[in-house]
């Protein structure tokens, strides 16, 4: 059966050194705060897993303005979760949503499932 959203991917954004904040992991809240800093938003959802951290980011203003996230807190890496279609218009109930059709909630429980979903670097 087709989802609503079609087929979801994922992106690695990038890692906590390249956001330029510690990757202690007792700061893991000042890491989420610096992180939501880059695009001036605040976390309208926020999931902690022992493993990862599922996040809804969104303009303050703008109930339109979702946008998913996964923090791998083993790694220290940022993913954006995209679907088909726009990326960043979801809202809280569309998050609620989601979040059961998707099985979001194993992302921030094993955010290494994500590894699969983005282009590796081939080795010689």
């Amino acid at each position: 059966m087709e989802k609503s959203r079609g087929t979801m991917s994922a992106y690695r954004m990038f890692s906590v050194s390249e956001l330029g904040v510690s990757t202690a992991d007792p700061h893991v809240d000042q890491i989420i705060k610096e992180f939501l800093a880059i695009g001036e938003a605040v976390a309208a959802r926020w999931i902690q897993m022992p493993k990862g951290i599922l996040l809804l980011q969104m303009a303050p203003e703008n109930p339109n303005s979702g946008a998913i996230y996964v923090y791998d807190r083993m790694r220290h890496n940022f993913y954006m979760l995209g679907f088909e279609g726009a990326e960043d218009t979801i809202t809280l109930q569309q998050f609620a949503d989601l979040l059961v059709e998707y099985d979001l909630l194993r992302y921030a429980e094993q955010p290494a499932l994500l590894d699969d979903q983005w282009p590796k670097r081939k080795t010689a």
